[in-house]
């Protein structure tokens, strides 16, 4: 590749059409699957341009010490970060044209990585396959109803720290097939997780569903180990859940669609 071409910042190949046919297309297979998002938390990471607030709230939540243990928060989460976006079957980056968020709001350099970056990561530009990191945002994707439809029938497992408030929701209803629900705990962190994904292996459902933060080998997890069809939905999952972590949620905005 041209030094210019290497230069510009990666951007979605496929079309969120093109890419809910191929998770229906695995759904009705049954084959393993890995779809993972990437965000600007991760590009921060990856990138080491994380604010001083970003890496106080981040290493707190992820059983590490501020200051002092800052780098190995970091080496730690890209070495996940970078399994994940070599491993995983599509990829998510903001794609800049997007439509749900407010025009003006994406930005290059939060938002994605250098073709050249990507390539040091290992990943194969020739025939990834990326989507708009915001496809769980959009209503063909993230919406309940819409979900219903890509699951086909086929029982699911959603794997977020908000089991009670997911267990009241009844989601069996909403997405008319058995929906169980894992807990994931605020405890679990990158030092002491290994107990919590063997416990992955007792998922019977096929599709996994995922709102986990910077797990973001979960799937991949998922998906080599277990055989399964996993999708990381990030925050969408608070939205079904009637939490307004995200502005954008709230009634009467632009990704509103997702609340149940």
């Amino acid at each position: 590749m041209s030094d210019k071409i290497l230069d510009s910042y990666l951007q979605p190949n496929i079309t969120i059409g093109e890419t809910i046919e191929i998770i229906k297309s695995k759904i009705e297979s049954e084959t393993p699957f890995a779809l993972t998002r990437f965000g600007d938390g991760e590009i921060y990471i990856l990138n080491k341009t994380c604010s001083e607030d970003f890496l106080k709230k981040n290493c707190s939540l992820w059983g590490y010490d501020y200051p002092s243990e800052t780098n190995n928060f970091l080496d730690d989460c890209s070495s996940i970060i970078k399994h994940a976006m070599v491993k995983s079957d599509i990829i998510g980056i903001m794609d800049k044209n997007t439509k749900v968020l407010p025009k003006g709001f994406y930005n290059e350099s939060i938002w994605s990585i250098k073709k050249s970056v990507a390539l040091n990561l290992g990943i194969n530009l020739s025939n990834q396959l990326i989507c708009d990191h915001m496809i769980s945002r959009h209503e063909e994707f993230g919406s309940v109803s819409s979900m219903k439809e890509i699951l086909q029938g086929k029982s699911v497992n959603i794997i977020t720290p908000h089991k009670d408030i997911f267990e009241s929701k009844n989601m069996s209803k909403f997405l008319e097939t058995e929906v169980k629900i894992t807990e994931h705990p605020h405890s679990i962190n990158f030092n002491n997780r290994s107990e919590f994904l063997k416990s992955l292996e007792n998922i019977q459902e096929k599709v996994v569903l995922l709102g986990i933060g910077l797990q973001k080998d979960y799937g991949v997890y998922l998906k080599e180990t277990h055989g399964k069809i996993a999708l990381d939905m990030g925050a969408t999952l608070d939205a079904w859940a009637g939490m307004i972590t995200r502005p954008w949620f709230s009634r009467g905005n632009l990704q509103s669609h997702l609340l149940i």
